[in-house]
């Protein structure tokens, strides 16, 4: 009887986390995957009618913008429930920072003035506020500003060269399978790092820019051709892929060096405008720019696993 009662207890333990690991994909993946693409789909729909075009237009970019936000948000309350205010974890920010950015992005078309005081507003404080604890117990008061000035700088830049990305890159598919590329490395790479809670949310990104390459795909073979991400979404992928990479960093093990070279793969991007790339034909350009961008992103997954000793005594880098 007792061995009976034991056989239970011990057949409950092991499916206990088999609904928690269906619980994380239905609702870290799937669900994020079926918002943000049920918004693009609306998105394209709106882009479509004839009628009000310029005004459309705008509704239908900004849209693209809700759709990556949205799809992150409702990742993001399935896997941690509502995010506590004021946060109390680095971790908390990444909620606030996709609806930080979807703001932004209604009114990313109105000025470029505007926009460059929102870019190096939002690149000053967001790191003061993700990073408070470090500010707090780690880093004296010089040392603090040092850390903030070039953390400041890095946001900023990565920004920009995220908003030129989008049309540095092929028309269709390239976007988003790209960023589908980078985010997919950086769930990887936190992973084998030892933040498997970190490496979630990398993995909600990936879900959502699955599904927005999948969608461009389809549209691709319409008569009118999915557009690729417009300027307003630049804050939502900017801030969030940033938001986790600092996470990563200062609060878990992620190497230096992968950190750096996930940050600095879309600075490859123009190598699809030099002249002998282009004049190989747009799909072997479009192979090598894709490529080479994804080169240092492959180098830092390697990086992190050695690290991490999964083959074999760690390095340190």
């Amino acid at each position: 009887m007792l061995a009976r009662f034991g056989n239970l207890a011990s057949e409950e333990a092991s499916i206990v986390p088999q609904m928690s690991i269906f619980k994380q994909l239905i609702l870290g993946l799937l669900l994020p995957a079926i918002a943000g693409g049920g918004i693009l789909i609306l998105a394209k729909s709106i882009a479509l009618k004839k009628e009000s075009e310029y005004k459309n237009g705008l509704a239908s970019r900004w849209l693209i913008a809700v759709a990556l936000s949205a799809g992150y948000i409702v990742g993001y309350i399935g896997l941690e429930g509502l995010p506590p205010f004021p946060p109390r974890e680095g971790v908390h920010w990444l909620c606030y920072l996709a609806i930080i950015g979807l703001i932004s992005g209604a009114f990313w078309h109105s000025s470029r003035s505007g926009r460059l005081i929102v870019q190096v507003g939002l690149s000053i404080v967001i790191p003061r506020l993700l990073l408070n604890s470090a500010f707090k117990y780690t880093w004296g008061q010089f040392e603090g500003v040092i850390w903030w000035m070039g953390i400041a700088v890095a946001i900023f830049i990565f920004w920009h060269i995220v908003q030129q990305s989008f049309t540095l890159l092929p028309s269709g598919g390239s976007s988003p399978f790209v960023y589908f590329g980078i985010s997919g490395g950086t769930a990887l790479i936190l992973s084998v790092s030892g933040s498997l809670r970190l490496a979630q949310h990398a993995g909600i990104l990936v879900a959502v820019f699955a599904a927005s390459w999948i969608l461009t795909l389809v549209g691709q073979r319409s008569e009118n051709k999915w557009q690729v991400f417009p300027i307003s979404a630049s804050p939502v992928v900017a801030l969030l892929l940033s938001g986790i990479w600092m996470n990563g960093y200062f609060y878990e093990e992620v190497p230096a060096m992968s950190a750096i070279l996930l940050a600095i793969a879309l600075f490859l991007a123009p190598v699809g405008r030099i002249e002998k790339v282009q004049q190989l034909g747009a799909r072997r350009s479009t192979f090598i720019q894709i490529a080479i961008i994804a080169l240092p992103v492959v180098i830092a997954i390697g990086i992190a696993v050695a690290r991490s000793g999964l083959f074999g005594e760690s390095s340190d880098y």
